[in-house]
């Protein structure tokens, strides 16, 4: 039986009861995601604790939590329902990650310490602007098409695949999104034939409000492809009658804050978040890379023993993403770094015998320990073997 079913200090609503929940979720008005579940037009869930003072609420967006910060037994039952519900469900549905989003007030942060006890998340920041589409024209580039049912039928166009996959994890379906959704691509001729190089489309839309996702392939950005499928999206949505348009990113996604500037969002937030992955294992891993980097901007400093540790709890169970050479290198690297020599050289031969060369090999992330004192941790730990 699910967690869920045997709460006593709150319990799930139905969602013709969501309305009770409504004037819980203030400080957070910015996340269209909330209107949309409790409006019925996104699929979430809602609890709610029994003085009705407090709760917590599931969108395709992530968990927000609302409300009063009185409720710590409440709060208790909400970290065993992450832990023992919510997180598997996301992760038996194929989903890597979870964002958990909660009001700035300084009160909550003692509050997370309870909500999210053992489940490990990590720090980091998002950053939410805003549009009211003054200033909209119709796109001038014919490269920029709408993303509709004639596009989506197009099986000999290169990527198509990917960008319904991107509509699936937002809308219930396909034809929902072709009933209120909407989008643009660019579409490039190839040597392999017609690609969508650059897409911008609705993660979902709320009455007259909506919200852009965005992505551009590697081999196409910084040439204004995001910019001009951008403005397109823009152009549809002011024929459609949106009245405001939201867009969402990670405040270190510099490119994406750039683009959504270059077309006339405006900054409505910028705040704090814990964010971490939904399998435990993963999620031991990339704890080990956040902590290995820090993010200072949200308090976030470089800690090596935790980042060792982190690391070293996941390889120990033979988890390493299908043989990743780098997280035994930077395992071996976090230990020296934090005294622990014999833990480094056991790490360090592991990463070897596994095919580590040197940290100027190629490397398909950015998760790398490329430091000043790479070279020196790297000489002093063969010398050791």
């Amino acid at each position: 039986m699910m967690y869920s079913k045997n709460m006593v200090q709150g319990i799930e609503l139905t969602s013709e009861d969501f309305y009770k929940a409504a004037g819980l979720f203030e400080a957070l008005k910015h996340h269209l995601s909330i209107k949309g579940v409790l409006k019925g037009t996104l699929p979430g869930r809602v609890f709610l604790s029994n003085d009705c003072a407090t709760a917590l609420l599931t969108s395709p967006q992530g968990l927000f939590l609302g409300g009063s910060t009185e409720n710590s037994l409440f709060f208790e039952e909400a970290n065993t329902l992450i832990k023992e519900e919510l997180l598997p469900k996301l992760a038996s549905n194929g989903e890597l990650d979870y964002v958990l989003f909660y009001p700035t007030d300084g009160k909550w942060e003692g509050i997370l310490q309870i909500v999210m006890k053992d489940v490990l998340p990590m720090r980091s920041g998002r950053m939410t602007f805003t549009h009211n589409l003054s200033g909209i024209d119709a796109p001038a580039d014919d490269s920029i098409i709408p993303i509709d049912s004639d596009l989506l039928k197009r099986e000999d166009v290169i990527g198509i695949n990917g960008v319904i996959n991107e509509i699936l994890e937002n809308w219930p379906s396909l034809e929902a999104y072709q009933n209120k959704g909407f989008g643009c691509a660019a579409v490039q001729d190839t040597e392999d034939g017609p690609a969508i190089i650059s897409w911008c489309l609705t993660d979902w839309v709320v009455e007259d409000e909506c919200e852009f996702g965005i992505a551009t392939d590697k081999n196409y950005r910084s040439n204004g492809w995001a910019r001009k499928t951008a403005l397109g999206a823009l152009s549809l949505a002011k024929q459609r009658g949106i009245k405001r348009v939201g867009w969402q990113c990670w405040s270190s996604n510099i490119a994406s804050q750039r683009t959504a500037l270059s077309v006339g969002f405006k900054l409505h937030a910028d705040f704090p978040v814990l964010f971490g992955w939904n399998n435990p294992l993963n999620n031991l891993l990339v704890n080990g890379n956040h902590y290995m980097c820090g993010d200072r901007k949200y308090g976030v400093e470089k800690d090596y023993a935790r980042a060792a540790w982190s690391y070293a709890q996941a390889l120990d169970q033979g988890w390493d993403w299908n043989g990743d050479v780098a997280l035994y290198w930077n395992t071996a690297c976090m230990f020296y770094l934090s005294g622990e020599k014999e833990q480094a050289k056991h790490y360090y031969k592991k990463a070897k015998a596994k095919g580590w060369r040197d940290i100027h090999q190629p490397h398909y992330h950015e998760y790398v320990y490329r430091e000043a004192d790479s070279e020196q941790i790297a000489r002093i730990l063969s010398e050791s073997l």
